[in-house]
Order: C-alpha cells, then sequence, then structure tokens
C-alpha cells in the first residue's frame, strides 16, 4: 500500500487552520479519529507512505462500497487490490468526497503494531493542505507551515513526498514515510557497513523486507548532517520505476516536529 496505481477522484475540500491531536505509538506510528461516511469515532493511521487512503475491508462493507479488482505495487511486490470509492472523509478540517480509494485486509497490522486500523489516510487527502506533525505535543495542525530550523525541496511525484539526499556522497531520493520507523534503501543502491548478519528484516506496513541493518558515516538533507546514520538495505525494491531510492521514517532521525507545505514545495523539521 506504498506504490499504487492513481485512479481518478473527485474532492470538495474546505479547510481552516485546526489541530488534531493523535496517539503515538511505538515512538512513530500515528494514530487519529475520523469519521467516514456515516460512521464516526474510526481508528486512522495517518501515513504519509501511503499515497491513495485505504479502508479496512470490513468497514468498506459496513458501508456497502461496490469494488472491483486491479493491480498494484505493494512494498516491493505485485499484489491485487480492491478499488472503491469513499463517499466521504471528515478529518479535523479535512472534508473530502468521492475519493477514489482502496479497500484492503489491514489485520496484519493488528499483529505488528497492536492496531486495528479501520483506515490509512494517504498522501491523496494530507497533501490538500499544508500541515504540521509535532510528536511532542502529538498534535497535526492543518492550514499551517511554519518555518522550522531546517529545510528543503519537497518533491510531489504521483501523492509521493519526495525529497532528495546525500548518503557518503551518494545522491539517493526518499519517500518521506511516517508510517515507518526506519531508513531502507532499496536495489543493492548503497554501499554501507554491515551491523549485523545478513538475512535481517525490516518492515513497512507489515510488508517483510529482506535487508541488511548498516550504517552510513554521513546522512545530509537539505541544510542539514547526520553522522553515524543506522540504515537498511535490500537487494529488493519496487515494481517498475517507483522513482526513489528508499524510505525516509522521520523519526529514526530524531524529527520531533515536521512540516509540509506544498504551496511552497518545502519540507521543514526540527
Amino acid at each position: 500500500m506504498k506504490w499504487l496505481p492513481l485512479l481518478w477522484f473527485g474532492l470538495s475540500l474546505h479547510v481552516c487552520a485546526q489541530t488534531v491531536p493523535f496517539e503515538l505509538h511505538d515512538g512513530f506510528l500515528i494514530t487519529s479519529r475520523c469519521a467516514i461516511g456515516d460512521l464516526r469515532n474510526l481508528i486512522a493511521v495517518v501515513d504519509t507512505g501511503v499515497t491513495e487512503t485505504t479502508l479496512d475491508l470490513r468497514i468498506a462493507k459496513r458501508l456497502s462500497l461496490p469494488m472491483r479488482t486491479e493491480n498494484a505495487t505493494v512494498g516491493t511486490r505485485n499484489a491485487a487490490i480492491q478499488a472503491i470509492s469513499i463517499p466521504r472523509i471528515d478529518f479535523g478540517p479535512v472534508h473530502s468526497e468521492n475519493l477514489s480509494g482502496i479497500a484492503a485486509d489491514l489485520s496484519s497490522l493488528t499483529h505488528q503494531t497492536g492496531i486495528r486500523p479501520d483506515v490509512l489516510i494517504g498522501m491523496d487527502v494530507l497533501m490538500l493542505s499544508n500541515f504540521i506533525l509535532d510528536y511532542k505535543a502529538k498534535t497535526i495542525t492543518f492550514g499551517s507551515a511554519p518555518p522550522l530550523k531546517h529545510s528543503a525541496k519537497l518533491i510531489s511525484v504521483m501523492r509521493l513526498a519526495l525529497l532528495d539526499a546525500t548518503i557518503d556522497g551518494k545522491r539517493l531520493r526518499f519517500q518521506v514515510d511516517t508510517g515507518f520507523n526506519s531508513i531502507l534503501v532499496y536495489g543493492g543502491k548503497l554501499g554501507a557497513s554491515p551491523l549485523q548478519e545478513p538475512g535481517a528484516h525490516a518492515s513497512t506496513s507489515g510488508i517483510p523486507l529482506r535487508a541488511q541493518r548498516a550504517y552510513v558515516r554521513e546522512l545530509q538533507i537539505g541544510d542539514w548532517k547526520f553522522n553515524r546514520v543506522d540504515v537498511y538495505v535490500t537487494d529488493e525494491g519496487p515494481a517498475g520505476n517507483p522513482g526513489f531510492d528508499g524510505l525516509l521514517g522521520p523519526t529514526a532521525v530524531g524529527i520531533r516536529r515536521l512540516a509540509f507545505n506544498f504551496e511552497m514545495h518545502t519540507v521543514a523539521w526540527e
């Protein structure tokens, strides 16, 4: 549910500045509450690594939503997904209608995180308003993207939140993924010093990846440098050409506040 085909959607959106509280699980996973259709107080995982908002199958069935099977790349694997039209989503000040999304069995996340989400709110909803995530205060403030200490160009392609980074002198492009708690580099594109034996496992949204834990000497994003960074490297990679080289979990590098400004095409943090 990270790299998915674009589906046509129509939206009506009216956003004013408003702060929405969230809970933080395992120090990185953001959960909040939302309404879908006439269902209220649903558990939502807020995930910038998800391109299309995904309902749990049981919620789609409760709403009696028609489904059609389509193919997508989920993590690094091809899979069949159920395409749906979500009648309405209310998440804080964000109100979207007739959103083309996905229905999937999200029960695997319960085993992985202890949470049974009703919906994964993805970038198709989030990128319609500037917002700031405050991991310390545990709030999302929509309609606001204040300048923070560090910033970089935000590359928005097909609902992907991407930024460029330099790792040990090599230029790589990462998807900013709040649903991930590490740094993962795909396709053997990085020669890093191993920290443990091959065969270690990382995961993203419950999709297992054979990855080796390693470290790099320097990571630079925009004007920000970080020394001795732990990463995961894998020979696997998404099918096709996703346009990025790996995943960057903000909390993996100690980010406390993260702001997306889609008008200025910047991402800022401190």
